[in-house]
């Protein structure tokens, strides 16, 4: 069985979350070099984007191991584990790698 996706789920996965909005943000450019506050930064969007779905990516790249601290630093997470999360918020293929050379993953 074909299940066709209609033009809007399309156009969505294409456009992705719009995270190339975030790093003209303020306190995104307040982070300076910091990958711990960039990582911040971002899940922090995520989550106010999200929170059931963010918790759920994490769920699928962590494990058992709780978002946010002390369980995990953000300057920690690795190349597939933003790969997992960014894909499951529905982030295009360039927003992920994007997002992993702006967290020295690439």
């Amino acid at each position: 069985m074909v299940r066709r996706r209609g033009a809007l789920a399309d156009s969505m996965s294409a456009t992705g979350l719009g995270l190339s909005a975030l790093w003209e943000e303020r306190d995104y450019k307040a982070c300076g070099a910091s990958m711990e506050c960039r990582g911040r930064f971002i899940l922090g969007k995520l989550f106010d984007r999200d929170t059931r779905m963010l918790k759920a990516a994490w769920l699928v790249a962590f494990g058992t191991r709780v978002l946010g601290p002390p369980e995990i630093r953000t300057d920690e997470i690795t190349k597939s584990q933003w790969q997992v999360i960014l894909s499951h918020m529905g982030a295009s293929p360039d927003e992920i790698i994007d997002v992993q050379t702006r967290m020295g993953r690439a």
